[in-house]
């Protein structure tokens, strides 16, 4: 369905480029998490695929089509494909249910309600139909927002940071929702998001960059348990760097995959921090050999500056960089 083909950008005053000789596809009906630290491109990306920004070089097609230069348009982007901004772009003066309507207008008034009530039911506001914008939740705001884009047809759907500004419990309902949303709609979907948690939620594929470079995509499986370097790893939460007695060989191994052993069986740690997680703790320790922080969890809280306990962890789940 898509196909970014040697993307670059650069914005006047910088040395750096925007974005580096991106180039990755994307099938139909595939999610892609588009990752990574704030100014690593993201946003960028996701503009030229819109087709709201031309590339320096290299070109998007969709569908075999190569996008138009946005100069040349009238109304610049293409019409299967659609952003979701973060501001929503809502018109405030406007009812939840007229919002999606005006959308609509090209068509017969039945076609406008049958398609309008489709719509706000599959995206959860239904009941909220007779409300303004101003009177609606983050979430809900969303929702509207994605029910509004999906009444003009998309084939491909991009968000940028869309969950950035909810708080987590809906966060997670949104996102769970966006997944049977994607699939009733037949969407293919591109976000931004610099939270690999979202990205593992509804993800089929991950794509991390790296100051405006395309460091590594694959399945977010893949990526997980084989990332490339160290900071694709981090990204994911803490990774322990652990050495050996003469310091010659250093282990990296993520602090989930550290477990606490029998006395004297493993890496003797004096526990300097525990707090409390909910349905664990995260333990802050040091290396008795070395001196070297170790990062782990564990089932019940540990007496910070007085307990020490033995850790240990598979060989399997050392993490190897290229």
């Amino acid at each position: 369905m898509l196909e970014v083909v040697n993307i670059s950008k650069t914005y006047s005053g910088e040395d750096l480029g925007a974005v580096n000789d991106v180039s990755f596809s994307l099938g139909e009906n595939q999610v892609l998490a588009l990752i990574g630290k704030s100014g690593s491109g993201k946003s960028t990306i996701l503009q030229m695929i819109a087709g709201l920004m031309k590339p320096d070089s290299g070109h998007v097609s969709f569908s075999g089509e190569e996008l138009e230069n946005p100069d040349e348009q009238l109304i610049a982007g293409h019409s299967d494909i659609k952003i979701v901004f973060q501001d929503f772009q809502l018109k405030p003066n406007m009812t939840v249910e007229e919002n999606v309507k005006y959308v609509l207008l090209q068509f017969d008034k039945q076609f406008q309600e049958e398609r309008t009530a489709e719509l706000l039911q599959l995206c959860g506001i239904g009941e909220l139909a007779k409300r303004k914008p101003n009177e609606l939740s983050g979430g809900q705001l969303q929702r509207l927002s994605i029910a509004s884009v999906l009444a003009e047809e998309p084939k491909l759907l991009l968000m940028d940071e869309p969950f950035s500004n909810l708080d987590p419990l809906t966060k997670e309902n949104l996102l769970i929702e966006l997944v049977d949303i994607i699939k009733s709609e037949a969407l293919s979907l591109i976000f931004v998001t610099h939270d690999t948690r979202d990205a593992m939620w509804i993800a089929d594929r991950m794509a991390f960059l790296s100051e405006g470079s395309l460091i590594q995509i694959d399945a977010v499986q893949n990526i997980y348990n084989a990332p490339i370097n160290l900071e694709i790893a981090g990204f994911f939460g803490r990774v322990n760097a652990i050495s050996d007695v003469n310091r010659e060989k250093i282990s990296y191994i993520r602090a989930e995959d550290c477990r606490i052993n029998e006395p004297d069986q493993g890496i003797g740690v004096v526990v300097s921090k525990s707090v409390f997680l909910g349905h664990q703790y995260f333990n802050e320790a040091i290396n008795s050999t070395n001196g070297e922080t170790i990062h782990f969890y564990s089932k019940n809280k540990l007496k910070a500056n007085e307990e020490t306990v033995f850790l240990t962890f598979d060989e399997d789940k050392i993490l190897h960089f290229n």
